[in-house]
C-alpha cells in the first residue's frame, strides 16, 4: 500500500511539472556506470551455482526485499535454477547454512568459510550507499557528490569466484539529481530557480542503476 501511495505521489508531481511548467520543474537524473573488472560474462555452465547475498542498504532504506527480488529475477533468467538465496540454501536436514548476511567486501575468513563449507561456485554481492556515506568516506573520493544535490545513490554489484578466489564481475553505477542554477542574461549572473523541483525518488534511482548494470552483463 505504501509503495502504491509513493508511486502515485511521484506520478502526480511528474504530471504537475508538465501541466504547470511555470510552477514546477522536472530535474533530470544523471547516471554513470563503471566496469571495475575486465569481464562482463557470466558462467553459464550447467553445474555452476550462484548464491545471492542480501543487498546491503543505507540507513534510510526500510527494506531490501524489493532490490533482492529484482536481482533474483535477473539472475534466475540468466542462469536459471542455479541461482540460490541464503534462505533456500540449506543443509540436508533443512538448516540455513548462512543465517547471517555476508559483507560486500569479503574477508579472508569469509572466503575460506565459503570454500570449506559449500559447493558453491560464485557469490553475488551488492550494496547501496547514499551521498552522505560517499562524501564522508575517503575510500570513495572519486565518487564524491558536489553541492546542489537533490537526490542520489551509488549501487555496487560484484560476483566473486569462490573456487578460484578472484572476481568474475565488478560494476558500480552512480546516480545524481542536481538543482542547477540558471543564468540570467538581464543581471548577467547565475540565480537559483524559484520553481518547485520534482525528480526521481531514491528507490527509482537505485532501480535505474540496477537496470544499467544488468544491461552490461552478458
Amino acid at each position: 500500500m505504501k509503495k502504491k501511495l509513493l508511486l502515485l505521489s511521484v506520478l502526480m508531481l511528474s504530471s504537475c511539472a508538465i501541466i504547470f511548467p511555470k510552477v514546477f520543474q522536472r530535474k533530470p537524473a544523471n547516471f554513470s556506470l563503471e566496469n571495475l573488472w575486465f569481464n562482463t560474462q557470466l558462467d553459464y555452465n550447467n553445474s555452476s551455482r550462484y548464491l545471492l547475498n542480501t543487498t546491503q542498504l543505507n540507513y534510510n532504506a526500510l527494506n531490501s526485499d524489493g532490490y533482492n527480488e529484482h536481482l533474483l529475477n535477473f539472475f534466475s533468467k540468466k542462469v536459471g535454477h542455479n541461482t540460490l538465496t541464503r534462505e533456500n540454501y540449506k543443509t540436508t536436514d533443512h538448516k540455513v547454512i548462512f543465517p547471517f548476511t555476508i559483507e560486500y567486501d569479503l574477508t579472508k575468513e569469509n572466503i575460506e568459510l565459503l570454500q570449506k563449507t559449500t559447493d558453491l561456485d560464485y557469490i553475488i554481492l551488492s550494496k547501496i550507499l547514499i551521498p552522505n556515506q560517499i562524501n564522508n568516506n575517503p575510500k570513495y573520493e572519486s565518487l564524491k557528490y558536489r553541492s546542489g544535490l537533490l537526490a542520489g545513490s551509488v549501487v555496487f554489484l560484484k560476483i566473486f569466484d569462490i573456487k578460484n578466489h578472484n572476481v568474475l564481475i565488478d560494476m558500480r553505477c552512480k546516480s545524481a539529481v542536481y538543482d542547477k542554477e540558471n543564468f540570467n542574461f538581464d543581471t548577467n549572473s547565475y540565480e537559483k530557480d524559484t520553481k518547485i523541483s520534482t525528480y526521481k525518488s531514491e528507490e527509482q534511482l537505485v532501480k535505474k542503476c540496477f537496470k544499467r548494470i544488468f544491461s552490461r552483463i552478458e
